[in-house]
């Protein structure tokens, strides 16, 4: 079974990248493949040098998933606007368009979507 997730909030603004991350690493425990976009400010949680403020290492936290096997891509032209570039994201993950979103829509049995 393949799960996808569509993240658009940024890394501080609210629990999702935190949900994102826990039902993913619960998916690949169990076999699942995993795909996730990072949209509109969601593009934020690719950045590599990312400070957190206690105990959550959302860079770290995503490079976890890529190692486990999720492929991970942000939306290019969201972290153009927002510039992100490709030497600040995660190592693993991608910036792709929004054709790969609409081929991780087809791919995915259950897609689940984290906004405001």
């Amino acid at each position: 079974m393949t799960i996808g997730f569509l993240l658009r909030t940024g890394p501080y603004t609210s629990q999702n990248v935190d949900t994102v991350y826990h039902l993913a690493k619960r998916f690949l425990a169990k076999g699942y493949q995993v795909r996730m976009f990072l949209y509109e400010d969601g593009v934020f949680n690719l950045a590599k040098e990312i400070q957190s403020p206690q105990e959550r290492n959302l860079a770290g936290m995503m490079a976890e998933l890529v190692r486990k096997g999720a492929k991970i891509r942000g939306c290019g032209t969201c972290a153009k606007f927002r510039g992100l570039k490709m030497a600040d994201i995660i190592e693993g993950t991608k910036l792709a368009g929004i054709v790969v979103f609409s081929n991780y829509l087809k791919e995915c049995d259950r897609f689940l979507s984290f906004g405001f």
